[in-house]
């Protein structure tokens, strides 16, 4: 037995679970600080939906974390609406995108329909993300090494 190895062990184990609380919180702290800005972007849109019921797009913005706080899910309970109001349909849709990176440009194609549209984008959730994730490397970083 070497002494000293089960206190060497253990401060190890606790020091491992602190960095790991510490990076799981700061993830879960972007999540919800994404959606509370995109919430609040989105403060004055509205639309009227199928039903013709009056729909508040930042009443819509839901959010939480997933896996265990490995990674935090947010999106939009207003059925395409929310992403034509993001995106913006037809000649807008081309012009909003051009600003965007790849993997959100991708994530519009999945609403095309045919390029006729007419609704201006009113960007409410990008501009959340990009404020809020801009750094976030260096913040995870800085956690892992005092996640006291």
């Amino acid at each position: 037995m070497i002494t000293g190895l089960d206190k060497a062990l253990s401060r190890l184990t606790t020091k491992f679970v602190r960095v790991e609380n510490a990076i799981l919180d700061g993830i879960t702290s972007v999540g919800e600080a994404i959606k509370a800005d995109a919430s609040s972007y989105a403060s004055a849109i509205g639309f009227f939906d199928n039903d013709g019921n009056w729909v508040e797009l930042n009443g819509a913005i839901k959010g939480g974390a997933t896996n265990k706080g490995q990674g935090y899910r947010i999106w939009v309970d207003a059925g395409k609406m929310g992403a034509y109001v993001e995106f913006g349909t037809g000649e807008y849709a081309s012009g909003t995108l051009a600003a965007y990176n790849q993997e959100w440009r991708e994530l519009a194609r999945q609403f095309y329909v045919n390029g006729k549209g007419r609704l201006p984008a009113r960007p409410y959730m990008y501009p959340a993300w990009v404020k809020n994730t801009t750094g976030l490397t260096d913040n995870l970083r800085k956690r892992m090494n005092n996640p006291y």
